[in-house]
């Protein structure tokens, strides 16, 4: 069985984790634990819910560093079994992963979506029937039911109608960028994109205001069309690597940390920056500050694990990299090197505020 991202697993010990990229280590699968019962550990720092019958705790990044890291140093000691130390890294970043023994269920995004669709309108609620008719929308760009999933809370069932956001999922990347095309030039009623004032509100999270300029951010946001408003409820479409199409394969390479440092460099191609991890492919990098042992290195690619920097920079536009710098070994024996944004264990530190993709304004 392929697990897909953004795929929900639950599992025998009750967490509720997202699927977290399309290549997985063997036996495990890699994930990012969403939902965690609190009876075995909480945090009154995090958000709670109320789901399947449990007091659930749901796993936000970006409370503060100190009561992050103790949740982070507690979820270890009790469910030591979903802490991935990685063999194809020379010193492990943190990961999260489930057990192949350890599954309850999976929830698959497009077959949530097929049984969804099949409904009768008559029978739905208001956000369902939001999720119908925007579907419906997409569906005249050409592409089948197939090629979408939905997930998140609609999937799982746990919405609030006229809160929650409608989370779609387009398999494939071709796919996904011909979408992206389709909506950049075909409108609906009922759809709105982000205003300026919209993203001037979603800029001053995180820390989006530490490092962006924010003119340069909200004009670079505006651009996509994967976030608007339909029927005034948030929707967010995400894409998904299709089996054949992972732009890594896991064991293939190994990673070898060098340091922390900044490049400037050139977008060669943006293909792979539609998923999660993701990838810019870069040229002509340059280095322009951090540590010295990553001086005079070329940097090939730019990775990063948050949805922040999807689709943010195309290419000939130049953009700024701040985060860890690895070298690559390929099973070929050819060596590049990279700069990874948004390892799990760069929340816990300073990187967290540190670690960036940004277009320049040159």
């Amino acid at each position: 069985m392929h697990f897909y991202e953004s795929s929900i697993i639950t599992t025998k010990d009750g967490l509720h984790c997202q699927v977290y990229g399309n290549e997985h280590p063997e036996g495990r699968i890699l994930v990012k634990p969403k939902y965690i019962p609190t009876d075995r550990i909480s945090c009154d720092s995090l958000p709670y819910r109320f789901i399947t019958g449990r007091k659930m705790n749901r796993l936000n990044l970006w409370i503060g560093q100190s009561k992050l890291k103790k949740y982070f140093d507690d979820f270890a000691k009790a469910y030591p079994r979903y802490i991935f130390k990685s063999p194809v890294h020379e010193k492990s970043p943190l990961f999260f992963a489930v057990p192949k023994e350890c599954i309850e269920k999976t929830y698959s995004p497009r077959e949530g979506l097929a049984e969804l669709m099949s409904m009768p309108t008559s029978q739905m609620d208001d956000h369902l029937k939001a999720v119908f008719e925007l579907m419906s929308f997409l569906l005249t760009s050409g592409l089948k039911l197939e090629d979408f999933g939905i997930t998140y809370s609609t999937l799982m069932g746990h919405y609030s109608s006229y809160k929650s956001d409608i989370n779609i999922v387009v398999y494939g990347k071709k796919k996904f960028w011909h979408l992206m095309k389709f909506l950049e030039k075909t409108g609906n009623k009922e759809l709105r994109w982000k205003t300026y004032e919209e993203w001037g509100e979603f800029y001053k999270k995180r820390n989006r205001h530490i490092i962006h300029k924010k003119e340069k951010y909200i004009e670079d946001m505006h651009r996509k069309r994967s976030e608007g408003f339909f029927k005034g409820i948030l929707f967010v479409i995400f894409a998904v690597e299709n089996k054949d199409e992972t732009w890594f394969k896991w064991g293939d390479e190994k990673y070898k940390r060098i340091g922390a440092a900044k490049f400037e460099a050139f977008v060669k191609e943006n293909k792979d920056s539609v998923v999660r991890p993701g990838c810019y492919i870069i040229s002509d990098s340059n280095f322009i500050g951090g540590d010295s042992s990553c001086r005079g290195i070329q940097i090939s690619k730019a990775v990063f694990y948050s949805r922040d920097y999807c689709m943010l920079a195309y290419p000939g536009e130049k953009i700024e990299i701040s985060g860890v710098v690895e070298e690559v070994a390929r099973k070929s024996g050819e060596k590049y090197y990279r700069v990874v944004v948004g390892y799990f264990d760069s929340y816990l530190s300073g990187r967290r505020d540190q670690e960036y993709i940004k277009v320049t304004d040159d």
